[in-house]
């Protein structure tokens, strides 16, 4: 009787025991389950005004005759408070740098604002970042090695949040 009640108890121990082990399991998988809106899914596409204004300033303007990069968002998030919503892109790009500055156009449909840069190189990438104290950063692959020459990021904050921006550049030189 008394081997009964301890096998029995050695049963209900185990049965426990696996049960409080799958329920830690299913607690950090659903922790590292990445969030949908980190991705592009749910991206909404630039705006036709927008590509308009792009395709006109890349035909018309002097910025675009002397950058090396003529840039143009696929999407962008505006992140803040601890999450990230998807929002059309107002924003398109050129570059002109030289071996270690530059200058960096960022217009929308009404214009454009012209930033220096200081110009970073590293690996397949270059980085773009205002000499002026500005809080953004244009980063774009420039090597075939991984595949991704001419894709961009550019992160602009806002106060504590920021805007996330990439999409395809054009390699003009």
């Amino acid at each position: 009787m008394v081997k009964e009640i301890v096998f029995m108890d050695k049963k209900n121990v185990i049965i426990v025991v696996l049960i409080i082990a799958l329920g830690v399991v299913i607690y950090f998988t659903s922790q590292n389950t990445p969030k949908q809106e980190s991705s592009t899914i749910g991206a909404i596409p630039p705006s036709q005004e927008l590509g308009a204004a792009y395709d006109e300033s890349s035909r018309h303007s002097a910025m675009a005759d002397i950058a090396e990069l003529s840039c143009f968002p696929t999407n962008r998030f505006d992140c803040g408070g601890g999450s990230c919503t998807a929002s059309a892109p107002a924003t398109y790009y050129f570059v002109d740098y030289g071996t270690e500055s530059g200058t960096y156009f960022r217009c929308d449909a009404k214009g454009c604002d012209s930033y220096p840069v200081d110009v970073n190189l590293s690996g397949e990438f270059m980085q773009f970042i205002p000499s002026q104290g500005q809080a953004m950063m244009f980063k774009v692959g420039t090597g075939d090695i991984l595949d991704n020459k001419g894709e961009f990021i550019d992160i602009a904050t806002l106060g504590t949040g920021a805007i996330v921006s990439s999409g395809k550049c054009e390699f003009k030189k």
